[in-house]
């Protein structure tokens, strides 16, 4: 692929970096920062790279999530491939502020253009994907919380986090209901809109062909990667354990440590810190170590400095070689149409 979208460093992504930066460095001012290196120079290499090793899985099975809308929208793609296309999105949301939604029409480019497939059902399948993987991210506390109601205490703040929990959850199935649905009600809303439009600005029939002709594909791929409801299920089932590869990798991180971990902490701290990762700032870099190690030490008591190492070496485990290995996966990928030229220019 000779050039990735999303790729232009100007301004405004400079000054998110530095802010990460800024940040990083304001969490190390506040811990003790020989005591954070010390932590991170006794902790244990091999559980280290058991936690690596298991953490490295989650993004497998996100990509997993992806393979399986392509085959819906029958999109074709190895294994191998959709795994590198996927890696290379997590590079792409990594090192530019695209955060963990707004990315996708960049992605469903990317998809298209290496598999050769139309770009309104790559947008389809790269946002559907999106929904599935990130549904886990609050179905899990919603869980931990109605589990510690039924057999434990809730707290003010668990219970305050379970109705915004709530309200998103409802937020993002009516989303997903209008998208996946076959009723057309989303579609002829937006086309709607548009003669509307149309009928303000009174020229650029051409344009709005074009914008009409989108939107109806858009919308019927959407209810084809939809239209399978046992599909659905058996999809999103399966990208929860991705959240449970990352709790067994924090596993490892506090045994490395020699933190004795116990589950409802690891359960909640996997979760709940996944929301910081929403900032603008590059893959949520400095905002998500904050939380993580705000979050810790409200569940372990221990020093801001040894919250901070675990919340490092946790991202370690299940982020950042994300970005070294999507960084080598983007390299990789090339437009099918260059694949197509390819025997030609031979004969």
């Amino acid at each position: 692929m000779s050039r990735i979208p999303g790729l232009d460093i100007g301004r405004k992504e400079i000054i998110w970096y530095g802010l990460a930066v800024v940040l990083f460095a304001g969490l190390l001012y506040a811990a003790d920062i020989n005591e954070f290196v010390d932590s991170i120079r006794d902790a244990d290499a091999s559980l280290f790279v058991a936690g690596l090793l298991v953490g490295f899985t989650s993004l497998l099975v996100w990509a997993w999530v992806w393979h399986r809308f392509f085959s819906q929208l029958r999109i074709e793609s190895t294994v191998s491939r959709t795994v590198r296309m996927f890696l290379t999105g997590h590079f792409l949301n990594g090192v530019t502020p695209l955060g963990q939604f707004g990315g996708e029409p960049i992605m469903a480019y990317i998809v298209s253009d290496t598999t050769g497939s139309e770009y309104e059902p790559s947008l389809a399948a790269v946002i559907s994907s999106d929904i599935v993987n990130a549904a886990p991210f609050f179905t899990f506390p919603l869980g931990g919380i109605i589990y510690l109601a039924a057999f434990g205490r809730v707290g003010n703040f668990l219970l305050k986090l379970g109705l915004v929990t709530v309200s998103l959850l409802t937020i993002g199935s009516v989303a997903a209901y209008l998208l996946w649905s076959d009723d057309d009600r989303l579609g002829d809303s937006i086309l709607s809109v548009l003669n509307r439009l149309q009928g303000i600005v009174g020229r650029g029939d051409s344009v709005f062909d074009s914008l009409r002709e989108s939107v109806t594909e858009v919308a019927e791929a959407f209810q084809q990667a939809g239209s399978d409801r046992r599909f659905l299920l058996t999809t999103g089932l399966g990208s929860h354990l991705a959240i449970i590869a990352q709790i067994a990798s924090l596993y490892f991180v506090f045994r490395a440590i020699g933190l004795e971990p116990t589950f409802v902490p690891l359960y909640f701290l996997v979760t709940l810190s996944t929301i910081a990762t929403l900032s603008p700032t590059p893959g949520g870099s400095g905002t998500y170590e904050a939380a993580f190690a705000a979050l810790m030490t409200i569940f372990y008591p221990v020093s801001l400095a040894t919250a901070l190492t675990a919340a490092v070496l946790f991202r370690l485990t299940t982020y950042w070689p994300g970005l070294v290995v999507g960084f080598g996966a983007m390299l990789t990928l090339t437009s099918r149409a260059d694949e197509d030229k390819r025997p030609e220019e031979l004969q």
